[in-house]
């Protein structure tokens, strides 16, 4: 599916064509029921914000930090509602009326008495969640005195796992605004810019966008030709300098599903430095780019895929070489050390990071989104644009 938004001077201009969200809403809902169905779940507990999104469509408020983990949402099989923890119905969907949210409390045993009433709670006999505290089992045993508890998290994430063409026009336009993204704070580059400088573009031109919350701020990291490139997710006061490289590695958020792209850049005396052979770092970062996506087939192992990154002589990445795309980071995960058992399937899609350090030329890094077995042969398409940034536009400074 084409991107479903067009960027606009006034903001995202919303397509013919694009995802239907209320109807992707209802069979997100019913792949979790089914999955309960087939697992033999009565009641599912779910906590972390993307399960939630998902399980209802629910906007929740964007949090400077981490959230505890609380039963945020109950799925009930035999009622077939979900409950939902909250005392406002702002940013719930229709689908979950006022009468299916449940109070929230400091005090535990308020909480535990409105788990309770919840209809098919008490009665249920298996229950599944994807993440608890030091005393959750205790509070199910509470609220549902003949259930046992098991885990949940297999079930949500093979429910989560393959993206239908809904799924995946969101993330194509969440790609789509995070390459325009990319290519205004591309168009700052210049020395003497610092990277919370380039962050704060990075900001500024999401909210233009009509995306106030940003799904990560590690977006910009600068090493000089003299230093060891190291990739880094926390920018710094650091200003650019000529010949400086600069990764910006950016995402944005429709309708909760994330979309991004990376690329790296290299500092001229008036913005980017335009080269007509590229480095010897980017043509090897595009090498392995290919051979990453020529591994990425449907029923590929993570290992076979980590071991064609190493064999095109590309560097791990910290955070992985290859990552699920979706409600944000999703399974497989395959970095140094995890996810060589993980099997891709038609219908995924994937985040690929190529990563090289050249001994003689420093390093380079490029991501890029792609949608796992999209042609009969089981081979990838791209998501969303793939071009390079635009020429930048000149750089003027501001009173600081």
């Amino acid at each position: 599916m084409n991107a479903s938004v067009a960027v606009a001077p006034g903001g995202i201009v919303p397509l013919a064509d694009g995802p239907d969200l209320a109807g992707l809403r209802v069979r997100r809902r019913r792949r979790v029921f089914d999955a309960m169905a087939a697992h033999r779940v009565d009641v599912l507990v779910m906590g972390r914000p993307a399960e939630v999104a998902y399980a209802t469509g629910t906007r929740q408020l964007w949090l400077a930090g981490s959230r505890p983990f609380g039963p945020a949402a109950i799925a009930v099989a035999a009622t077939g509602r979900i409950h939902l923890l909250g005392t406002s119905d702002d940013g719930v969907p229709d689908d979950v009326g006022f009468g299916d949210l449940f109070a929230m409390s400091w005090n535990p045993a308020h909480v535990r008495a409105a788990v309770a009433a919840l209809p098919g709670v008490a009665e249920a006999r298996r229950v599944a969640t994807t993440s608890g505290t030091v005393g959750f089992e205790a509070f199910i045993r509470s609220v549902a005195p003949d259930a046992v508890l098991v885990d949940g998290a297999a079930l949500l994430d093979a429910v989560r796992r393959v993206k239908d063409p809904d799924e995946v026009g969101c993330i194509a336009a969440a790609t789509t605004l995070a390459a325009d993204a990319l290519a205004t704070v591309a168009a700052h580059v210049a020395p003497g810019v610092s990277e919370r400088e380039l962050l704060a573009v990075y900001l500024g031109r999401l909210g233009e966008l009509g995306v106030p919350t940003p799904p990560t701020e590690g977006i910009v990291c600068a090493w000089s030709p003299d230093e060891s490139p190291v990739l880094r997710r926390v920018a710094t006061d650091r200003r650019l300098a000529v010949g400086d490289r600069v990764v910006l590695d950016v995402a944005a958020n429709v309708a909760a599903y994330e979309g991004g792209v990376g690329t790296t850049v290299v500092v001229g005396p008036d913005g980017i430095a335009v080269s007509e052979t590229p480095p010897p770092a980017a043509r090897r970062a595009a090498s392995v780019y290919d051979a990453l996506a020529a591994a990425c087939r449907t029923g590929a192992s993570g290992a076979e895929v980590r071991r064609a990154v190493v064999a095109a002589g590309g560097t791990m990445p910290p955070e992985g070489v290859l990552t699920g795309v979706g409600l944000g980071v999703e399974p497989p995960v395959v970095a140094p050390g995890v996810g060589d058992a993980a099997v891709l399937e038609a219908g995924m899609v994937v985040a690929v990071s190529a990563w090289v350090v050249d001994a003689d030329d420093g390093g380079w890094f490029e991501r890029r989104l792609l949608r796992v077995g999209a042609h009969e042969d089981g081979s990838v398409a791209p998501i969303g644009p793939v071009a390079a940034p635009p020429a930048p536009r000149p750089w003027r400074k501001t009173n600081r």
